[in-house]
């Protein structure tokens, strides 16, 4: 093997100072730019050859072979290296100056040589002759270096040089031997770093995918589709010594490593794809990451619509859940419930006055009924409907915004995409979901049409399955509210969707159960009216002491229904001829209206019970205060009461009925003109009942007094005495008016007039009558007298 390697080249390449080094050296370290110092011969600058420039900057490049190319006075020196790397931009005119330079220069040398000839040519001479000398020395002495035999004097170097031959075979032939394989593996490192992109483009997809980057897998994905089909050589160039085009063999070499690596690429993104159409069957997924999901989709595979995909699954979902939300809702009430569970009139009297506690001691906050009866039976109605609806809005309203933005052509990249059927399909998806969520409500709340019960009357109708009957006017109108209040905010984020075909069922939705909540108010307002004649308890007001605190008891009652009442019917305006909503409207009002007048009309019926009890001591108070306080409430007879009462009622009709009916007609825009008549009507004749009731029983004593005092004590009318003083029946009727004044005046005073007016009727004619059943008297000391006068 002929070593052809400069051993100053080779000690270079490998860092070294010699053959046989002794110790560790860093040439590199030592010695810096040795390349660049042996090409320019430790000159950072040197002439420009054309004499265009001065001076010429040293290269920056490591490449020792266009250092050698670009040096004039190099065996390797190019001309046309030179001019690309030393004067790329040099015009046609310059470069011919420099030519002219040039020869210039190389004529001025040679007429240097020529004089340096010419003044030594002795020398030249004596040289000359010196070597022929040694030369015929060394050639026909004997023994000499140069004799006649072939390996004469140079048999012993010959021998040396074989050996070290051989020696340099085994030792440097594995070293030149790696160092070519290394420049081959840093050509294809070089080619292989200009395509990193591409060939690490699966494991880095693959990366990008399992972290859920999808938008940067999709980008990395089409940057490696345009190399692959627009600049391939710039991946994996094909070079050829003479520069000649790439066979086919090559191309089709080049087109193998291509499709092995585009392969993988190709089956992560199918992977990838399977992921998005996952994410978009999960409901739980917001709709930012959903509408990247689209985008993602829709560049990879234009021609698919994985909206589509989306919708159906969100539509199965709402459907699914909103079933087995109402369902778990549902159930969970009808294990609250309790059909045997059943409470007394005095229970739910006692109750009605605690919430009547609460309303009065909230200072304007909204009082809370949690501990009242039916309340947890309410709690529960009102999660399941708060549930059903905030299911609804969770998931329709985003279904419908995609589905609508998807019509609108937001989703898409081909244009085949907006002819989708699934735009006509998507309408009917959302027009079921809102339908099942009405047929929810329907179905438990158990509604009818409007028109169909608008034209029902109260009184035949008995308060829904649903509503817990032990529950009273008060917490159920406030719960009521609470899920009227959820309904209808859930009504109105539908409604302005502007799904096709739902506003009407909406609407009519909320008008049923408004109808249906206000019967259900009206029920309970008269039937815990029946009961208010337990909340007399006959302490007198504290302003107005000849009336009880009873009648604000049931002024706070009243108010709160019939503003409640207002609440839920909604009445909005008031009623004009003509308008549908007014029509509605004046359905509401006659319920409300009706049950305002029957309440009152309760009410003071309920007064004349209170008053005519057979217990002095209210079971109410009896049942509020505990068992050793009741001993020391002060009991109020019969009598006490009726006059409390019949005072209640005087007050009643000369203010407090007129003041209640105004702000109901104010409120609800009415005229009730016949109805307070009718109430002022029935005042009145309570009050003439109660009072003639309490003047009947006392005028009874009054008449047995009088009778056995004239009939019964044995008083010989038609033989007795002159009359010498009063008999004690006078004295006793006398006393028992006194009696009956101080009671009437400790009590009532307003009545005192009144009660000791018919009273004093009933006493002369209890004596009228006892007198004509005498049938003859004394007329002897008649006579005398009349005869002495």
């Amino acid at each position: 093997m002929s070593l052809s390697v400069n051993e100053h080249e080779l000690l270079q390449e490998y860092e070294l100072s010699s053959l046989q080094p002794r110790q560790w050296e860093d040439i590199k370290r030592q010695k810096p730019s040795r390349s660049k110092e042996s090409a320019f011969q430790h000159h950072n600058d040197w002439t420009d050859p054309l004499g265009l420039h001065s001076t010429v900057p040293t290269l920056s490049s490591n490449d020792a072979n266009i250092l050698s190319k670009v040096n004039i006075t190099s065996k390797a020196f190019d001309a046309k290296t030179f001019l690309n790397t030393v004067h790329p931009n040099a015009s046609y005119s310059e470069l011919s100056h420099g030519a002219a330079n040039l020869k210039r220069s190389m004529a001025q040398g040679s007429e240097a040589l020529k004089v340096l000839v010419d003044q030594n040519f002795d020398r030249f001479v004596t040289v000359k002759a010196t070597n022929d000398s040694v030369f015929r020395e060394m050639s026909e002495s004997m023994g000499g270096p140069f004799g006649s035999a072939p390996d004469e004097g140079v048999e012993g170097l010959r021998t040396s040089v074989t050996s070290a031959n051989s020696q340099a075979d085994d030792v440097f032939r594995p070293v030149l031997e790696n160092y070519v394989k290394s420049v081959k593996l840093r050509n294809t490192l070089g080619v292989f770093q200009r395509s990193r992109f591409f060939f690490n483009l699966p494991g880095s997809l693959h990366e990008n995918v399992e972290a859920g980057h999808y938008e940067a897998a999709l980008r990395d994905y089409l940057k490696g589709k345009y190399l692959l089909e627009n600049r391939p050589s710039q991946i994996l160039p094909l070079q050829n010594e003479s520069n000649t085009p790439p066979t086919e063999s090559q191309l089709a070499q080049q087109r193998r490593i291509f499709a092995r690596v585009w392969d993988a690429v190709d089956e992560i993104m199918y992977d990838m794809q399977g992921k998005l159409v996952d994410i978009l069957r999960q409901p739980n997924r917001s709709i930012d990451e959903q509408e990247k999901c689209f985008e993602v989709l829709l560049t990879l595979d234009p021609t698919t619509d994985p909206v589509a995909v989306f919708l159906e699954a969100q539509h199965n979902h709402i459907l699914s859940l909103l079933r087995s939300t109402f369902e778990q809702q549902v159930h969970a009430i009808q294990q609250q419930a309790d059909p045997s569970k059943a409470c007394t009139d005095l229970e739910r009297a006692k109750d009605l006055h605690d919430c009547l506690v609460l309303v009065r001691t909230s200072d304007g906050a909204k009082p809370s009924f949690d501990k009242m009866l039916g309340v947890s039976h309410w709690h529960l109605i009102d999660t399941m409907v708060s549930e059903v609806c905030r299911v609804t809005l969770q998931s329709v309203p985003t279904f419908w915004r995609v589905a609508r933005d998807h019509a609108e052509g937001k989703f898409s990249k081909e244009k085949v995409i907006l002819n989708s059927p699934i735009h006509k399909q998507s309408k009917a998806w959302a027009l079921e979901c809102i339908e099942l969520f009405t047929k929810s409500l329907t179905k438990f709340f158990d509604l009818q049409p409007f028109q169909v019960r608008a034209n029902q009357s109260l009184p035949a109708r008995q308060l829904p399955a649903w509503v817990p009957a032990i529950s009273c006017s008060l917490s159920t109108t406030n719960y009521m509210n609470s899920i009227l209040s959820t309904i209808a905010e859930t009504v109105r984020e539908l409604n302005s969707l502007s799904i096709p075909s739902t506003s009407t069922q909406l609407h009519a939705l909320l008008l049923d159960i408004r109808f249906q909540f206000t019967e259900v108010h009206c029920h309970l307002w008269q039937h815990d009216a029946k009961l208010c004649h337990y909340l007399e308890n006959w302490i007198p007001n504290s302003q107005q002491p000849s009336i009880t605190s009873y009648l604000f008891s049931f002024s706070v009652f009243n108010r709160w229904n019939a503003r409640e009442g207002f609440y839920i019917a909604d009445v909005r305006t008031k009623m004009s001829q003509g308008t549908p909503e007014n029509e509605i409207d004046a359905a509401f009002i006659m319920h409300l209206k009706t049950t305002f007048i029957h309440v009152l009309h309760t009410f003071l019926e309920g007064i004349v019970l209170a008053a005519q009890s057979v217990h002095d001591i209210p079971e109410l108070w009896s049942l509020l205060r505990p068992p050793h306080d009741v001993a020391g409430l002060t009991a109020r007879d019969r009598d006490t009461r009726i006059l409390l009462s019949v005072s209640n009622l005087t007050q009643l009709r000369t203010h407090v009925i007129s003041a209640w009916i105004k702000q109901f007609e104010d409120a609800y825009h009415v005229t009730l003109t016949l109805e307070r008549q009718e109430l002022l009507d029935v005042c009145l004749r309570l009050d003439n009942e109660l009072l003639s009731d309490s003047v009947r029983r006392k005028g009874e004593d009054i008449r047995d007094i009088i009778r056995r005092g004239i009939l019964e004590e044995g008083i010989q009318w038609n033989n007795c005495p002159h009359p010498s003083g009063v008999n004690p029946f006078v004295y006793q009727a006398l006393l028992r008016l006194v009696q009956v004044h101080a009671q009437i005046r400790a009590t009532v005073p307003a009545l005192v007039s009144r009660v000791i007016t018919a009273l004093v009727e009933i006493m002369a004619d209890a004596i009228l009558h006892a007198y004509s059943q005498i049938l003859a008297f004394n007329t002897v000391w008649h006579a005398t007298s009349h005869a002495r006068n």
